[in-house]
């Protein structure tokens, strides 16, 4: 079992003693050691599993509150253009205006 499986698998409590059982093997090992980096992210894992597994126990039986806020109209107006207007428009757009 890899160590994400293992501390997802832990209660709240035994993952508090793990954590603690990480920091006391983290305070032992040197700050140089590329094995320090590896325990500072195994930590950094149990304690965003510990504040998931905090925020889920707190918020398991909130409800959801919806707040009437009032009613919303739409209105659309489309402009009823002529061809040729359309055309103008168009010939305006591609036409160099450098030379103007």
């Amino acid at each position: 079992m890899d160590h994400f499986a293992y501390i997802h698998s832990l209660t709240e409590d035994k993952l508090l003693l793990e954590i603690e059982k990480m920091n006391k093997k983290l305070f032992k090992l040197n700050p140089a050691s590329p094995m320090y980096d590896q325990l500072c992210g195994m930590i950094e894992t149990a304690q965003l599993a510990l504040a998931e597994m905090q925020y889920t126990r707190r918020f398991k039986d909130a409800e959801d509150k919806i707040i009437e806020i009032g009613t919303v109209e739409e209105h659309v107006s489309m402009p009823d253009y002529s061809k040729e207007e359309l055309l103008l428009a168009l010939i305006d757009q591609y036409k160099d205006k450098s030379k103007e």
